[in-house]
């Protein structure tokens, strides 16, 4: 059953992934800000997501709610959603011809992506507390 929800989650997410980045070359001429839209969102999220969950253990029979909740949602929706590897050819490709820019690509989305997560743990919390 866990397999499954990680599958339907990957997939889900990685369809979503696909058609920002696409947006992203259709109106930037490249991926770079879809890539980095998805992995501050995916941050936010996850952020979200772990407040939600960590909040709601309640005993045995909710134990497996929170287990098959985290396969779909972080293993495979926010895993197929964001995206390390495609970050990591975009930094590549621009540290050839813009190192400045690439250093301040690599900034932008380590710190948002962080400042992203923490912002959805919060959100998360208020959610679950009002």
């Amino acid at each position: 059953m866990t397999w499954l929800l990680v599958a339907l989650g990957g997939a889900v997410g990685a369809v979503l992934r696909f058609w920002l980045t696409r947006w992203s070359v259709w109106q930037m001429g490249h991926s770079r800000i879809g890539t980095l839209f998805v992995n501050i969102t995916g941050a936010l999220i996850l952020g979200v997501v772990v407040a939600l969950l960590a909040n709601t253990v309640d005993g045995e029979r909710s134990t497996a709610a929170i287990r098959h909740s985290f396969a779909f949602f972080e293993i495979g929706l926010l895993g197929g959603f964001t995206t390390f590897s495609t970050f990591a050819i975009e930094v590549r490709t621009l540290l050839l011809t813009q190192p400045l820019r690439a250093l301040g690509y690599v900034l932008a989305s380590v710190l948002l992506s962080f400042l992203g997560l923490i912002l959805g743990y919060i959100l998360g919390g208020v959610l679950v507390y009002g």
